[in-house]
């Protein structure tokens, strides 16, 4: 069971049984680890990596029911439960940054194929300049926090978390608790660098004893010691915990010789540091001795980094500048150069400039990843996933094994030739590796653990999700009902997921729900959900609570004005993600597109096939998905409900609410989304909980314990609803429809 399933799992046990004194005896102890497992790994997400995949109220629901599990049955209480202390937890005071330079991520690679394939591609972009040498640069790879540290004449004044590459969290009060990092260097202007906060191997096993001692849940490893303490809300409790910080790269500001700053470094010996040979590189990295080096330090390292650099640079002693410096243009490429212009490039130019970036990674830089960690555990089972275009994919399900610091019970097995390659049968015990330290991977069968009673794995003759008949299709099977309810679903899912139109307010719980009832047969009925005769009717399902109805069509109404790129991500066409969909919205954009024919129009032109990075294959397969009838009444749906089609209109960042922020609770005359939504417009920011950051107050009839909280925080409270609409200048009408009335008598909040 993946998280986002053990996720539902919890959330449907709280639907079932409100009391937790209604869970049966015989599943108490499996419930509450189930509880202890899922919020620790959402823990990990949030405060660790800053990636959540549930909402904070989805998650102190959790969290609420986990503590009254432990209420009612105190002699259960794990000192593993989140309930007895959160590691690294975030504070209000950690405030939010810009980075000067985004702060990319790195292409990981696990083998020397992938090394001479990029290899390969950076040839073919330097050779078309004249542009013939060009060195190769070994560095490690720290497992850390990746932070920008800024100085401003000689004195360190900032840090800042990668964030999401482009916002971090302002932790410089913490990082000065880190006694043997410089705070005073010899250098004017500001200078803006690039290194990693890690906690040494030595001293996270004293923490992990004392840890241990206190009947505290010990970290998993370094780098969650070290994402964990940083962001501690004690700076005191910082300084203790023996941080260390290496400098690798500078990111602005004159170019600097890191070791005479005196800022701490870490290099590989010379002999493993340079070379303009990729077959050398490659050598190095399986080289088990400069494995052992780095296993021997106290640092913890998981892979090497390779750095491209002009041929001229090949004679510096430190990987510190200044191939790990910004030049004039070094960051400012964030796609390739048109190819006309590389013909007529002088071929003196900077290399890393003519690579340029992707928004997720320099294309002169590229990990490679250290084998992950492997474990043995035996097949269960196997469930067959319906995916959106119909393929059937078989997953297996395994005796639960922690791996790289996550619990995994389900393994995709991809497809049937991937079975048949792998010789796998149900009941066989197998290797096991978290790829990439994120996605489980079957590497091979423990052949010699089998006894005769494995049995072979054939794919469905029907599609477990409606029983329609299997197609095969090259290697892949597919249910062959376009109707299909698993389809839909996962269709659906994408559409609203973060990287598509972002609709926030509709998971996959609501989504499997709404399908089953079927009020969702296509993508295009999303937007049919914000009439009020649907509204009522998804009153009645269990959880579909007013105040979560509301929510979502404020999210649905606002996802119509998304971008163009965003549409072009979600409707799923062939061979389309999130980069080269906003390639063809540009595209489009130059276009002047305002409208679904005229995009119907540009997509059949053969000019699109110039784009660069747009290949033949993609263009042919957006020509073909959009011949069909069927993508077509999407499209056109899509276009009707209000959905943006116009190229020309992009997405437009907030700026900050001028009037401050404001909270609310209790029942109002108008439904809670409608009241955010008039606040919105004069200007004001909606927070759930009402904090020091807090201006304002709104208290309705039937107030909870929030109007208390804001009173004892001194909130400005407003309870009368003449007073509420005179100050804020919200609207009086109130709605007079036989409908609105009935949403109205059962109250929206």
């Amino acid at each position: 069971m993946n998280l986002s399933e053990a996720t539902q799992q919890l959330q449907a046990l709280i639907k079932s049984f409100p009391n937790p004194e209604q869970i049966p005896s015989s599943e108490l102890r499996t419930t509450y680890q189930l509880f202890i497992d899922t919020l620790t790994d959402h823990n990990h997400l949030y405060y660790i990596n800053a990636k959540p995949i549930i909402s904070d109220a989805e998650y102190d629901e959790l969290f609420a029911y986990l503590k009254a599990i432990e209420e009612y049955f105190p002699t259960i209480i794990s000192s593993t439960s989140p309930t007895q202390g959160l590691v690294g937890q975030l504070s209000d005071g950690f405030k939010k940054a810009e980075h000067l330079v985004p702060l990319l991520s790195l292409e990981n690679s696990y083998n020397a194929e992938d090394l001479r394939e990029r290899a390969v591609r950076i040839a073919k972009i330097a050779e078309k300049t004249g542009k013939l040498t060009w060195m190769y640069h070994l560095e490690p790879k720290f497992d850390g926090l990746s932070v920008e540290f800024i100085y401003q004449e000689g004195h360190f004044i900032q840090a800042i978390t990668r964030g999401d590459g482009k916002i971090g969290e302002d932790i410089t009060t913490n990082v000065k608790m880190i006694t043997d990092f410089p705070k005073k260097i010899s250098s004017p202007g500001k200078l803006h660098f690039r290194g990693e906060i890690l906690m040494p191997k030595s001293q996270f096993l004293k923490l992990n004893q004392a840890r241990e001692k206190a009947e505290q849940s010990p970290f998993s490893n370094t780098r969650n010691a070290a994402a964990g303490s940083i962001k501690l809300l004690d700076s005191g409790e910082v300084a203790k915990r023996g941080l260390k910080i290496v400098i690798y790269e500078q990111l602005a500001g004159e170019i600097q010789d890191f070791e005479q700053l005196g800022l701490p470094v870490f290099n590989l010996p010379q002999k493993w540091r340079n070379s303009n040979d990729i077959e050398q590189i490659i050598s190095w990295c399986q080289d088990f001795e400069l494995k052992q080096y780095l296993d021997e330090q106290d640092l913890d390292f998981d892979g090497l980094v390779i750095k491209v650099s002009d041929d001229k640079e090949k004679q510096l002693s430190t990987g510190s500048f200044p191939e790990n410096s910004v030049g004039d243009s070094l960051f400012t490429i964030q796609t390739p150069p048109d190819p006309s212009s590389l013909k007529n490039a002088k071929a003196t130019q900077n290399i890393r400039s003519l690579l340029g970036s992707t928004e997720h990674h320099p294309r002169w830089a590229i990990a490679y990843k250290f084998p992950a960690q492997q474990i043995a555990s035996q097949i269960l089972s196997i469930d067959f996933q319906v995916g959106r275009t119909g393929i059937i994919t078989p997953v297996a399900n395994i005796e639960p094994v922690s791996l790289s610091g996550a619990m995994i019970s389900r393994v995709s097995l991809h497809n049937f030739d991937f079975i048949q390659n792998k010789q796998i049968k149900s009941g066989d015990f197998v290797w096991v590796q978290r790829s990439g330290e994120v996605i489980p991977y079957i590497v091979a069968v423990i052949k010699e653990r089998r006894t005769g009673r494995e049995e072979p794995i054939l794919p469905p003759l029907f599609c477990p999700a409606c029983s329609s008949p299997i197609c095969n299709v090259d290697i892949h099977y597919y249910c062959s009902n376009p109707k299909c309810p698993a389809q839909i679903r996962e269709k659906i899912v994408h559409f609203a997921s973060r990287d598509a139109m972002d609709i926030s307010g509709i998971g996959e719980a609501i989504i499997e729900t709404l399908v089953q009832q079927k009020m969702l047969t296509s993508v295009a009925d999303l937007y049919q959900l914000t009439k009020i005769e649907n509204q009522i009717l998804m009153r009645k399902f269990p959880s579909f609570a007013e105040k979560k109805i509301s929510e979502l069509v404020l999210q649905l109404e606002a996802s119509k004005k998304r971008p163009l790129w965003r549409v072009l991500n979600a409707i799923g066409f062939p061979n389309i993600g999130k980069k080269t969909a906003q390639d063809l919205a540009n595209y489009l954009a130059s276009k002047k597109v305002h409208s679904l024919n005229e995009l119907l129009k540009a997509f059949a032109d053969e000019e699109i096939k110039m784009l660069y990075g747009i290949g033949e294959k993609i263009v042919q397969g957006i020509q073909l998905f959009i011949s069909s009838p069927e993508t077509l009444k999407l499209l056109y749906d899509l276009e009707a409900a209000g959905v943006n089609f116009d190229a020309t209109k992009t997405e437009k960042k907030e700026s900050g609410f001028s009037k401050g922020i404001f909270s609310l609770t209790g029942t109002f005359p108008i439904s809670r989304g409608e009241l955010i939504a008039q606040m919105g417009k004069q200007g004001y920011q909606y927070e759930e909980q009402p904090n020091s950051s807090t201006q304002r107050m709104l208290i309705g009839e039937k107030a909870g314990a929030k109007a208390e909280k804001a009173k004892k925080l001194g909130i400005p409270c407003y309870e009368e609803r003449k007073i509420i609409v005179q100050e804020f200048g919200l609207s009086t009408d109130l709605p007079t429809s036989s409908v609105q009335k009935q949403i109205l008598q059962g109250g929206l909040f």
